[in-house]
């Protein structure tokens, strides 16, 4: 086995390298004598044959899309993979970039570096691909289809492997910047590689050093983000924003009467009471959140390699990252329904003398006194603009270990023995919070003396002052001072892994070629924790999300096999092959024991087309967020049905009834529109962790065809069907909208229990956790079409080449069950919205079209991105379909020499801007910054320039 050949030699069998995503022609013969190593498969083999598809994203392909300084950027034009956490993702966000494989979840796409394993960045098991030396890369192999049985668990949508530059000899520096059309959100990364043999090419060493920076680009600095859209329920939008304002904002019934303005929901002017209207003085929380987090990164990377014979050969790997980002979000919002403890803060206690009030409020307020304490209960909301905005600054630093030995035993045996351990570290800072019960002792007022001061003699003690959330900028410095907290949550994440197999890609002949076999075992330990600061464990905070410690561990000890048999050469058909993988694996939490397998065959009945399928049985144990997350809020949206005129009678009204009183709640609200009306409750839910989850199993076929008949030089292309069903599919919980349905539509009282209500009826909160709730099938077809061919000589060039290579998907199926029983199916393709979330479009394709000469590539990129609708055809929304769109990006580069390369180009050379939808949490039915940035280019046209030097 040379795996030192496996890059040349599938470079070599690429149609053109320039081409993007590509799948590899299935009948490529290596060279004379030589073996490989193709992704899905630990057997060394003499070609390129696979029965699942395979494509490949190589370094010219990154290259063309602006450098190497995030991969994501590449990896998320593929039709195969659905975005979730990239560069524009502020909230939810995180400052990470992952890749998630058939829209299944990042957690179900097994990340690889050189077939193994790699570092976490959080307890959710996944991978952070901004820790990866991209400029290292050679290539990317995306292979689709359960991988469990080869990789073991989280490879259900199938493995990304990166494989990386090996036996370097010489110095590359590479140098890249990238710049929008409106002068911000640039990029600049720089690194070098600097690597040797030694001893006659017995060893080599590889050292790599990168740094990247990225400044932010606030969503006011795009048109359709300056302003946030609230979804008006009857197909439009209207600008608004939060309830919760800078001028303070109080509901109390019966205020309107008293006051005479009619209205019971009043805000402030100065110290001036005057009815709220929504549509004018809800706050506009858009401009200030980012639409491009910022980041700083510094990442080294080392390996070597030595052979003292054929039977050792010992090899290390190394590398370290830190990367900063941050996000931002607009200042707190705090209300009666903010989380605090194991509830909500509820309503504030207003001192009908204050003279924070005029004297007719004061008045109005009296009236209202019933039982006359001096005080009214008021629902209420407020952001504290004063204190400043919400920024998080994650601080993350993460190393990763391998030590392993290899060589030869004999009799066509090898072996590849190694132990891994890799560490992730994030402090992650937070700015812009209140402390809840400081808020609630600075707003509890009474006169002392004639002076205004806080109600209770030990928050005074302990420094409390008033604080006036009575009109804007209202706020002292001292009460500022007394209300603003910074808090810290602490990351850690260990793997450690543990692993050795024994290869022999001949172990004897059936008179097709080699019969192929791997054996091996392999120990692998998942350890994290989550540690926040007291505010944040106790829910005395108002700012970013609560939650309690996170901690736990669990191991896996398995033990594999594989098995490649050609059954047939130069017969009745020229090809047949067979192939199969076992995996045993014991768990020392709930899944226990799991057996995994697949099977695999390949027919190529004439030469040039090839018929190939594959049946796998794939499992992903729950990681340990899901294991043992501590308690924690979110805020996912409404679901109430009880202000709808159907809440009035029937089923329908005993649930609402029982509800409404369960909370003291009057119940002619019930019927009331306003107490589901998402501009003045946003419910929080609770989740939490759970030790006796179970595996996830996925059972997924492919059935496809490669044609590259020698007819036709230089083109290959690929059908192939898929399909996967997935068990005891972990979620967090069923989800506030299934919750709703569940109780409200379907009248289930388990999922009614998990309802709270506060004292006016509006929804306080849902109770949910992650559970093995249900069930998700998806299916498509993946057409890939590649075509190279010579030109001749052109431009003063002597043989210029015309290629074109084409990636589409389209998707059939994406159905969502929340849980198993229940008749409610979530139909996600062609889909977006509350239940689907991000668009899933049915059709998605690239094309790349490259004129190449051996001193200058032009290279242009189709991106297409289909139409969508929305997925619940009960509701109006203002966006109930989304077009198709279209992008072209542009690139060009110059060979000037051996050691020098130029590249350019525009990435969204059109402009063309992102389709809209208002936030969930705005009623509508999109993500953040009225948009799916994570889908949609929301930056604009991007330029960008690099070069590279080698010597």
């Amino acid at each position: 086995m040379r795996a030192s050949a496996a890059p040349a030699i599938l470079g070599a069998s690429l149609i053109a390298t320039a081409a993007f995503a590509q799948d590899a022609p299935q009948t490529a013969e290596a060279d004379a004598g030589d073996t490989i190593i193709v992704t899905g498969s630990r057997i060394a083999r003499p070609d390129l044959s696979s029965s699942s598809p395979l494509n490949v994203v190589n370094a010219s392909d990154i290259a063309m899309k602006g450098g190497s300084a995030n991969i994501e950027n590449v990896l998320n034009d593929l039709p195969q993979v659905t975005a979730t956490s990239t560069s524009a993702s502020n909230n939810p966000g995180g400052g990470v970039a992952t890749v998630n494989l058939r829209g299944l979840g990042s957690q179900r796409t097994l990340v690889l570096v050189d077939g193994r394993r790699y570092m976490s960045y959080d307890v959710q098991q996944i991978v952070d691909l901004n820790t990866i030396p991209s400029a290292l890369i050679e290539r990317v192999d995306v292979v689709t289809g359960g991988q469990s049985a080869v990789y073991g668990s989280d490879a259900i949508a199938g493995a990304v492997n990166f494989i990386l530059k090996k036996n370097f000899s010489g110095v590359e520096l590479n140098s890249s910047y990238d710049l929008t059309s409106r002068g911000d959100g640039a990029v600049w990364d720089v690194n070098g590689v600097i690597g040797g043999n030694f001893d006659d090419d017995r060893g080599n060493a590889t050292v790599f050093v990168g740094y990247t920076k990225r400044k932010a680009v606030f969503a006011g600095a795009r048109g359709f983000g300056k302003d946030a859209l609230v979804d008006d329920g009857e197909g439009g939008f209207v600008l608004g924003g939060s309830p919760s304002v800078p001028q303070g904002r109080l509901n109390i019934p019966g205020l309107g009467a008293a006051t005479g303005l009619g209205c019971d929901i009043q805000d402030f002017t100065g110290n001036v009471n005057s009815c709220y209207v929504g549509a004018t003085d809800a706050y506009n929380y858009a401009p200030v959140n980012y639409l491009q987090v910022p980041q700083e990164r510094f990442v080294m990377s080392a390996q070597a390699r030595y052979e003292i014979n054929d039977n050792f050969q010992p090899y290390v790997e190394a590398q370290f990252v830190n990367n900063r980002v941050s996000a931002q979000l607009a200042a707190t919002p705090i209300s009666n329904g903010t989380p605090y403890g194991d509830g909500v803060i509820g309503q504030l206690p207003i001192y009908v003398n204050s003279p924070y009030f005029t004297a007719a409020f004061q008045n109005a307020l009296r009236s209202l006194d019933t039982d006359g304490n001096g005080y009214v209960n008021a629902n209420f909301n407020y952001r504290t603009v004063q204190v400043g905005a919400r920024s998080n600054f994650d601080d993350r630093n993460a190393y990763r270990f391998v030590a392993g030995m290899k060589g030869d035993i004999g009799a066509g045996f090898s072996y590849d023995g190694y132990y891994m351990y890799a560490r992730t570290k994030n402090t992650q800072r937070q700015a812009g919070n209140i402390a809840i019960d400081r808020f609630l002792n600075a707003t509890n007022n009474t006169l002392v003396d004639g002076e205004l001061v806080c109600s209770s003699q030990s928050a005074r003690d302990a420094g409390c002052v008033p604080a006036n959330i009575f009109g804007l900028n209202n706020l002292s410095q001292a009460a500022i001072d007394y209300l603003g907290i910074t808090a810290t949550n602490v990351e850690t994440y260990t793997t450690q892994v543990a692993s050795f197999a024994v290869t022999n890609s001949s172990l004897f002949d059936l008179g097709a070629g080699g019969v192929g076999i791997a054996l091996g075992a392999e120990y692998r330990k998942e350890a994290g924790s989550v540690d926040p600061d007291t505010y944040l464990a106790s829910g005395n905070v108002a700012g970013f999300n609560p939650g309690q410690a996170t901690g736990g561990s669990y191991s896996v000890t398995e033990f594999f096999g594989e098995t490649r048999v050609p059954l047939l050469r130069e017969s009745f058909v020229h090809r047949f092959d067979l192939s199969g993988a076992a995996r045993f694996s014991k768990y020392s939490n709930a899944p226990g024991n799991v057996f995994t397998w697949s099977g695999g065959a390949e027919l190529e009945p004439v030469r040039g087309i090839t018929l190939r399928g594959q049946y796998q049985k794939a499992v992903r144990g729950p990681s340990v967020n899901e294991l043992f997350l501590g308690s924690t809020v979110s805020f996912n949206g409404n679901a109430d049905q009880c202000g709808t005129a159907a809440a009035t009678s029937g089923q329908l009204n005993a649930i609402c009834v029982a509800q409404f009183n369960a909370a003291g709640a009057p119940l002619s609200n019930i019927g009331n529109p306003a107490i589901q009306d998402a501009n003045n409750v946003n419910p929080l839910t609770f989740i939490g962790g759970n030790s006796n989850l179970r595996e996830e199993t996925a059972k997924t076929y492919t059935l496809g065809v490669v044609v590259a008949p020698s007819s036709l030089p230089g083109f290959s292309a690929t059908v192939d069907y898929y399909n996967i069903k997935i068990d005891n599919y972990i979620t967090a919980g069923v989800g506030t909208d299934a919750i709703g349905t569940l109780c409200f539509t379907q009248f289930n009282q388990d999922y009614c229990n998990a309802i709270a209500r506060n004292s006016i009826g509006e929804i306080d909160t849902f109770t949910d956790g992650y559970v093995n709730s249900g069930g998700l099938k998806t299916s498509g077809i993946d057409v890939t079409a590649n075509y190279k061919f010579g030109l001749g000589p052109v431009l003063g060039a002597d043989d210029a080449n015309l290629i074109f290579a084409f990636d589409g998907t389209r998707l059939i199926k994406n159905n969502f069950t929340p849980v198993v029983g229940i008749d409610l199916t979530y139909k996600c393709a062609g889909a977006f919205g509350a239940n689907c979330g991000v668009p899933t479009p049915k059709w998605r394709s690239t094309l790349r079209t490259t004129f190449q000469t051996e001193k200058f590539d032009l290279s242009l990129l189709w991106r297409y991105v289909g139409s969508a609708n929305d997925d619940d055809p009960d509701a109006v929304y203002a966006s109930e379909h989304f077009k198709a769109i279209n992008y072209f990006d542009l690139s060009a580069a110059f060979h000037v020499n051996d050691i020098f390369t130029l590249r350019g180009g525009v990435v969204n050379m059109f402009d063309t801007k992102p389709r809209l939808a208002a936030s969930t949490q705005n009623g509508g039915n999109g993500e953040q910054t009225n948009t799916f940035p994570t889908l949609y280019d929301v930056l604009g046209s991007r330029f960008f320039m690099s070069a590279t030097m080698k010597f």
